[in-house]
């Protein structure tokens, strides 16, 4: 409604927001890029199938009656969360949601994305530091995002059929 009727006062407002949008990509770009380089390489060197080996138990209790290509997904996936580069492990884990069977089991990864446990925040740790923020926060971010996946896997186990 501003724009309309007095687009002097909106077009500052606008072209700030615009530049300070601009600036926080540039800011997030080279975080993004290394972590996806990473996960390039792992998939070349078939770190998803050691991953999904390694963690198949696990991921079985978690998420029963999958494929063994959708454990491959979840493993980066989570793997990528854990380290702090979920945005990086976003395309596994809609690999594996597509690939996923049970209601329950999409219901279970959307939760442990959302609460998303890291034991390196890597990049809100980057964006704090380009900043001039503290960057001490891996233990307040690791039992606050303990807690609450731990929780939402209980709603989950509780409430989806």
């Amino acid at each position: 409604m501003i724009l309309i009727s007095s687009p002097q006062k909106a077009l500052p407002s606008l072209i700030a927001g615009s530049s300070s949008g601009l600036s926080f990509a540039l800011k997030l770009f080279p975080i993004y890029a290394v972590w996806l380089a990473i996960l390039n390489i792992w998939n070349r060197l078939h770190f998803d199938e050691f991953l999904a080996k390694k963690s198949k138990n696990i991921l079985k209790k978690i998420f029963p009656g999958e494929s063994n290509g959708c454990y491959n997904n979840l493993a980066v996936n989570l793997s990528a969360n854990v380290l702090g580069m979920g945005s990086a492990g976003t395309p596994a884990g809609m690999n594996a949601i597509s690939e996923m069977k049970q209601r329950k089991n999409k219901a279970m990864l959307l939760v442990i994305n959302s609460t998303s446990i890291q034991l390196i925040p890597t990049t809100v740790v980057a964006l704090r530091s380009t900043m001039g923020a503290a960057t001490d926060i891996i233990l307040p971010t690791l039992l606050s995002t303990l807690v609450t996946t731990v929780i939402g896997c209980v709603l989950v186990k509780i409430f989806v059929k």
